[in-house]
């Protein structure tokens, strides 16, 4: 008579159970210690070296692997997820439908700072007026105060007026050079993500 194994004991006890016992979400564990010995059971011994599932027939139930299952997602090409990812992939086709080479993006950007330079260039002009006005505005001050004259209420207005009429002035101008700082930073990185998708010095 061929001696029983202890995996054939197991199974033969399993199976003896009443079928209110046989819980179908019941596992087996087969476990290898160190020495080379056999043990099964119904918990993973965290002790155990080699430790294999098993069906209810006692076969060794096969591990999927995360290398083959996330493989189809590296075979292709990455598909954007987030809301971040899709935004710069609309952008990056944006960019390469807009333009074929960079020095496109350059004619772009000399356009689209061509506007800001007009408006600075009529405020620049506009602000030399306005200081050379309280400038002889001050010195008819001095002119007054060297005769130890009253200065006239008006003359006072006047160079209230300008100061404030330059301090607009030179907000103004400090705004479109903010402007036209932007659009440059703007296209300097379209151009340099140009080069990236190109692949150009790279």
């Amino acid at each position: 008579m061929k001696p029983i194994t202890a995996l054939a004991c197991l199974l033969a006890a399993v199976c003896a159970l009443p079928v209110q016992a046989q819980d179908k979400s019941a596992r087996m564990y087969k476990c290898v210690d160190a020495a080379g010995k056999v043990y099964y059971s119904d918990k993973l011994n965290p002790d155990c070296g080699q430790g294999k599932e098993l069906n209810r027939q006692g076969v060794e139930m096969k591990k999927k692997d995360p290398a083959k299952s996330g493989q189809s997602a590296k075979s292709g090409p990455a598909v954007p997820t987030t809301k971040a990812e899709m935004e710069q992939e609309r952008r990056d086709r944006a960019l390469m439908a807009t333009y074929t080479t960079e020095q496109e993006i350059d004619a772009a950007r000399d356009r689209s700072l061509a506007v800001p330079a007009q408006g600075t260039k009529s405020v620049e002009t506009k602000l030399e007026k306005a200081n050379k006005k309280l400038g002889e505005l001050k010195k008819q001050a001095d002119t007054l105060a060297a005769q130890k004259k009253p200065l006239p209420a008006s003359l006072l207005e006047d160079v209230s007026t300008s100061q404030k009429e330059i301090a607009g002035l030179e907000a103004d101008l400090a705004q479109r050079q903010r402007q036209s700082d932007a659009i440059s930073v703007k296209f300097e990185a379209d151009k340099k993500r140009f080069r990236e998708l190109k692949g150009i010095g790279q």
